[in-house]
């Protein structure tokens, strides 16, 4: 029995420090990446595009959630503690993740950036900015080209982090912002001649993109999350859309369609799935692409 004890104790002391090696071997081949946790899929995507290898990044939000009523996880606050850089929108739609940023964490507010124009319809522009800001429309991320600004602060941000890797952070930069440029000059060359460029929108995610590329909006369901449409506001639309001869109303696969059926219904057009935030491993890219696709089907071609 003695003998079985020493053999074993020698065979745990062993493999402990095989294991112990191993660790250390692993660690040295793929040494620790700059820790980042994004808010949305978009802004993971842009952090993943632009750190490449030397990052990992979490996404907060789950695929299939509203940001607007999302609320984060304990086990979610811990990796924003722990990360190396936090990227946000800001605004009302991650402002779960205000409580979650210790002071002195390296964070990108997109919203906050030098050259994205916020959009607020309740506020003139005789109004002071920060006023403008309070109530301003969240939903940057769908103008590629406001994309590029946020993907440019990400690389300065991982740059000052990671001064190592700021050559293949400015790289990636130029290459992704490039790719972005495309995206911008397909959008743009497709929507050149549709049929009508006017939409109703369940909630107001598209105003970005509208903005960019001359669709006009002329009704919107749910003005803000979580408040319902009154029957009378739900009568309006329906009259809005007779009376401009808009050819479809946009839900969101992240919210119930239930009252864009029920307008559509009444006003003899069709409901199509607009998704600002993306599907489990799409990227940014992908996501506008298949957005792209439903716009012409939805608005159709001259």
């Amino acid at each position: 029995m003695k003998k079985w004890l020493i053999v074993k104790t020698w065979f745990f002391a062993v493999t402990g420090l095989l294991f112990l090696t191993g660790c250390k071997r692993e660690k040295e081949i793929n040494p620790e990446r700059i820790n980042v946790v994004a808010t949305i899929p978009a802004l993971a995507d842009f952090s993943r595009q632009i750190g490449g290898e030397r990052i990992s990044v979490i996404t907060l939000l789950p695929p299939g959630s509203s940001p607007h009523t999302f609320e984060p996880t304990p086990s979610q606050a811990g990796a924003a503690e722990d990360a190396d850089l936090i990227v946000r929108i800001g605004l009302d739609v991650d402002h779960w993740i205000d409580d979650l940023l210790p002071k002195g964490k390296s964070v990108v507010t997109a919203s906050s950036l030098e050259g994205i124009e916020l959009i607020n319809e309740n506020v003139t522009g005789h109004e002071k900015q920060e006023a403008h800001r309070q109530g301003a429309n969240p939903h940057i991320w769908l103008d590629p080209l406001y994309a590029k600004i946020i993907a440019s602060a990400i690389s300065e941000k991982l740059s000052s982090i990671d001064p190592e890797g700021k050559h293949i952070y400015e790289k990636n930069e130029v290459l992704y912002e490039a790719r972005l440029d495309s995206l911008h000059s397909r959008i743009t060359d497709s929507l050149k001649n549709l049929a009508s460029r006017k939409y109703v929108s369940f909630h107001p995610a598209w105003l970005y993109f509208a903005a960019r590329y001359g669709l006009e909006r002329i009704s919107v369901i749910m003005e803000s999350a979580g408040k319902e449409p009154s029957p009378r506001s739900l009568e309006e639309v329906v009259e809005k859309i007779k009376k401009e001869g808009a050819r479809m109303v946009f839900a969101e696969p992240q919210l119930s369609p239930k009252a864009a059926e029920i307008i559509a219904d009444e006003a003899g057009v069709g409901v199509f799935f607009l998704d600002p935030l993306g599907r489990k491993n799409e990227t940014y890219i992908e996501l506008m692409d298949r957005n792209l696709t439903v716009i012409l089907q939805a608005l159709g071609e001259e």
